[in-house]
C-alpha cells in the first residue's frame, strides 16, 4: 500500500475490532486493514455516530475530507458516507487524487443518482463491487468504463469460522440474519420435515434497510425455532452441529453472502437463494444448491435431500471449506482491495 493514504467508512465499534484481534470473534476487513495497512483511518463508528443518519453522514464526510485533504490514495469503505465525501471533494477541491470507492448495493436508485446522474464518479478512480453481475450493472447502468470496476466478492474469518470436528452433526438445518431474508419460503419448507431448523435472526448491520422479507414469529412449526443467538461464539456452534446452512433470500439484492460464507468456512454445504447478485459465491451441486425464489417446496426437496444423504453432503461441505479458504479468506479479500493502489497509473 502507498504511503499518504487513508481509509474512510463506517469502520466498526473498537469493541467488535479488539475482539477480533484478541481472537474472540472474527476478523472483518476493517480490523485487518486498520492495523497500519493506511496511513490515516477515519471511521463512524469508531466515532459514535449513526451511518443511517443524513445528518452525521455529511458532518463526518465534510471533516474527514478537511482531514485527508492532502492525501494522495483514499479507499471510501461504503456508500455512506463515501457518497457524501465525493460530494465535498467535487465542490471544495480541484485536485484529482486516487479515491477507490467500494459499491455494495449497486441496485439503489440513490447510488445511481449520485454516481451517474449528478456525475460524483468522476472523483473516483476505480470502482470495486462483491459479484459479477453488480460489476456488469456498474458498466451498463453506471456507465463506468469495464477497466475502472473490479469485482472483489466477500470474505470470511477461515480461521474463527472452521469444521469442529468433535461436534456431532445433527439432524438439523440453520439460517442466519435478518436483512432481505425470506424466513416465511423456509418456514413452509420445513413444516412436517423430519428436522430441526433454527433461525439465528440477528444481524451485525444495524443500519440495514428495513426488511421486508422477515416472517412473522407467531405459531411456529414445532421443528423451528427463530430468535437470537447472542454471540459469534454460539453462532459458529450452531453452525458446527447443522448438516446444511440456508440462506432463504427476498429480494434481488446482494445480500446473505456473509452467512453463505461462513457456512461454507464451516464446512457446511450451503442452500442459497437464486439471484443474479448473489451467482458465482457457491457452486450448485458442488459446494451446495441455489434453489429458485419463494419456492418452499424446491427448498423442501434440497434440504431433504443433504439430511437424507450425510456423506455426500459432508464431502460438499468439504468442497465448500476449500473454496472459502482459497477465494473468500480476508486475506485474499484484503489484497483485492489493495490492488488498484499497487497498480500504476
Amino acid at each position: 500500500m502507498p504511503q499518504d493514504s487513508a481509509y474512510i467508512g463506517v469502520g466498526e465499534p473498537v469493541s467488535r475490532v479488539n475482539d477480533a484481534l484478541e481472537k474472540k470473534g472474527p476478523m472483518g476487513e476493517f480490523a485487518a486493514m486498520s492495523r497500519g495497512v493506511f496511513s490515516q483511518v477515519l471511521s463512524m463508528a469508531q466515532q459514535g455516530l449513526n451511518p443511517a443518519s443524513n445528518v452525521d453522514c455529511a458532518r463526518f464526510a465534510l471533516a474527514a475530507w478537511r482531514e485527508t485533504r492532502e492525501r494522495q490514495n483514499i479507499f471510501l469503505a461504503e456508500e455512506f458516507p463515501a457518497l457524501q465525501f465525493l460530494a465535498c471533494d467535487a465542490l471544495l477541491s480541484r485536485r484529482r487524487r486516487r479515491i477507490v470507492l467500494l459499491v455494495h448495493n449497486v441496485s439503489s436508485k440513490k447510488r445511481w443518482l449520485a454516481l451517474s446522474k449528478l456525475g460524483l464518479k468522476r472523483r473516483v478512480e476505480h470502482f470495486l463491487c462483491l459479484s459479477p453481475h453488480s460489476q456488469r450493472v456498474l458498466v451498463e447502468q453506471y456507465g463506468i468504463a469495464p477497466e475502472r470496476v473490479s469485482v472483489i466478492y466477500s470474505r470470511v474469518d477461515t480461521a474463527w469460522f472452521q469444521p469442529q470436528p468433535h461436534t456431532p452433526v445433527q439432524r438439523k438445518v440453520c439460517a442466519a440474519g435478518a436483512v432481505n431474508r425470506d424466513y416465511g419460503t423456509l418456514i413452509e419448507a420445513a413444516t412436517g420435515l423430519d428436522a430441526e431448523v433454527k433461525i439465528a435472526a440477528d444481524t451485525i448491520w444495524r443500519y440495514s434497510v428495513a426488511d421486508k422479507g422477515k416472517a412473522k414469529t407467531e405459531a411456529l412449526p414445532p421443528n423451528v425455532e427463530m430468535r437470537s443467538w447472542g454471540s459469534y461464539t454460539h453462532l459458529r456452534q450452531l453452525y458446527a452441529e447443522s448438516r446444511v446452512v440456508v440462506v432463504p433470500l427476498a429480494r434481488p439484492i446482494i445480500s446473505g453472502i456473509t452467512v453463505a460464507l461462513e457456512g461454507m468456512a464451516m464446512g457446511k454445504p450451503v442452500i442459497l437463494t437464486r439471484n443474479p447478485y448473489v451467482e458465482g459465491f457457491i457452486e450448485d451441486g458442488a459446494t451446495g444448491f441455489y434453489v429458485e425464489p419463494a419456492n418452499p417446496a424446491q427448498l423442501r426437496d434440497r434440504i431433504r435431500w443433504l439430511l437424507d444423504h450425510p456423506q455426500e453432503a459432508e464431502a460438499m461441505g468439504q468442497r465448500a471449506r476449500e473454496k472459502a479458504e482459497r477465494d473468500f479468506s480476508v486475506e485474499r479479500y484484503v489484497e483485492r482491495i489493495l490492488e488498484p493502489f499497487d497498480t500504476a497509473r
